[in-house]
C-alpha cells in the first residue's frame, strides 16, 4: 500500500482538529460602532434662547444642573414659519444649564454676551470651566485684533451664576484653559493649555496646576524632562502636539482620555476623531484610535468641524461615553444661506456615542 505523502497526513491533521476546537475558540469579538445620539441630540434643538452654537463644554454643578457653554451662538433667532435660523451668529457666546429631565435654559441677558468684553472689537471664547463653593470660573481665549495669549477666567456667582468679573494672566504665551478639573483628594486644580495656538496646525499642549481655593495664589507647571512640577512657567514641556486647537482631556474610570480632531476649519476638512489615554493627567498619552469620521455631507461636502469635547458624566449604561463636536455649516465649497437663512442643523452640534472598550481595551 502506497503511504500518504508528509504534506497530505498534516493537512487531515489540521483538518480533525479543527473540527474537534470547532465551537470552542469564541468568535472575533468586533466592537460596536460609534454612533450619533440622536435624543441627546434633540436637547440641542431649541427654537428659543441659544437655538444653535459653535462648540460646546459641559461642567456638572453641586446643584445637579449642567452648564453648557458655546463660542459664537445663535440667540432667539428661530422662525417657527420656515425652520430657519439667520445666517450669521448674533453672540460671540453662550451659556445654557440643563436639570436632571434636560429642561435647557439660556443665561445670556437679552442680545448680550454671557461672557461680556469691555473692549471693542475684542471678544471671549469659552474653553473649560470648574466650580469652587459658591463661584463658577469659566476660562476663556479672547479674540479680535492680534492675537492674544493670556490666560482669561470669567467669575460667575453660584447659583444665580451672575456675572462678576474676568481676571487675566501670563504664562509664556500660553492660553491655558482648555481642559480644567478638581482634584479634591490633593488640592489642585489641573489646566491644560496650547502655546501660541493656531487652528491651522498643531500647538504643544501644556499642564498647569493651581490650589484649588486660590485660583490668584501660585501656579506650578509640570516638566515632562525632570517629571515634576516646576516654576516659572516656560519651565514646562510639552505633552503632546495638537491639531489645531481640537482637544479634550477627561478623567473616565481611573484612565485619561485625549480626544483630538483633525485640524482645518474649513469644508471637507478635519472629519477623523481619534483617542489616546494614560494612567495620569500628565501622560504618557499611548493607545492611539481612530474613534469616528465625521459623516455629515452635503452633495458629497463634508461641512466644516471642529472642537471634539468629552463629557465623561453622561457615561451611558452600555459604557458608552458622550463626545460632541461642532458642525459650522458648508460655505464655501456650498452656499447654503438664502435671504438672510440657513438651515439650523448645519450650525448645531452633533452628539457622539463611543463605546470605552474601543477607546481601550483595558476598560
Amino acid at each position: 500500500m502506497k503511504r500518504l505523502p508528509v504534506y497530505l497526513i498534516l493537512i487531515l491533521l489540521v483538518a480533525f482538529l479543527g473540527a474537534c476546537l470547532k465551537g470552542r475558540i469564541p468568535p472575533e469579538v468586533k466592537l460596536p460602532e460609534s454612533r450619533i445620539d440622536s435624543t441627546f441630540l434633540s436637547y440641542f434643538k431649541q427654537t428659543s434662547g441659544v437655538t444653535a452654537g459653535e462648540g460646546t463644554t459641559s461642567l456638572t454643578l453641586s446643584d445637579g444642573r449642567t452648564l453648557w457653554l458655546f463660542g459664537n451662538s445663535h440667540l432667539n433667532d428661530y422662525n417657527s414659519g420656515t425652520g430657519q435660523i439667520a445666517c450669521a451668529p448674533n453672540v460671540h457666546n453662550a451659556a445654557m444649564t440643563s436639570d436632571g429631565s434636560f429642561v435647557m435654559t439660556t443665561l445670556n441677558m437679552g442680545s448680550s454676551d454671557f461672557i461680556p468684553s469691555n473692549e471693542t472689537g475684542k471678544w471671549f471664547s469659552p474653553l473649560h470651566a470648574y466650580q469652587y463653593a459658591d463661584t463658577v470660573f469659566v476660562f476663556a481665549k479672547k479674540s479680535g485684533g492680534s492675537p492674544n495669549t493670556k490666560t482669561y477666567v470669567a467669575k460667575f456667582h453660584f447659583p444665580d451664576l451672575q456675572f462678576i468679573q474676568v481676571d487675566s494672566f501670563y504664562f509664556n504665551n500660553t492660553n491655558y484653559g482648555y481642559t480644567v478639573f478638581l482634584d479634591q483628594a490633593v488640592g489642585f486644580g489641573y489646566v491644560y493649555g496650547l502655546y501660541q495656538p493656531g487652528t491651522l496646525k498643531d500647538n504643544d499642549m501644556y499642564l498647569a496646576r493651581f490650589p484649588m481655593n486660590s485660583l490668584h495664589s501660585k501656579w506650578q507647571f509640570y516638566s515632562k524632562t525632570t517629571s515634576s512640577w516646576m516654576d516659572p512657567s516656560s519651565a514646562a514641556t510639552s505633552l503632546a502636539l495638537i491639531p489645531g486647537e481640537n482637544f479634550s482631556i477627561r478623567e473616565v474610570k481611573n484612565k485619561f482620555i485625549l480626544l483630538t480632531q483633525e485640524y482645518g476649519k474649513m469644508c471637507d476638512k478635519g472629519t477623523k476623531i481619534y483617542s489616546s489615554t494614560a494612567p495620569h493627567p500628565y501622560g504618557n498619552f499611548l493607545n492611539h484610535q481612530l474613534l469616528h469620521t465625521i459623516g455629515d455631507s452635503l452633495n458629497g461636502v463634508t461641512p466644516v468641524t471642529y472642537g471634539v469635547t468629552l463629557h465623561p458624566q453622561f457615561l451611558n449604561a452600555e459604557n458608552e461615553v458622550l463626545i460632541t463636536y461642532t458642525i459650522n455649516g458648508y460655505a464655501p465649497c456650498i452656499p447654503t444661506c438664502t435671504a438672510g437663512f440657513d438651515n439650523p442643523d448645519y450650525y448645531r452640534i452633533r452628539t457622539l456615542r463611543v463605546g470605552l472598550k474601543k477607546i481601550d481595551a483595558a476598560y
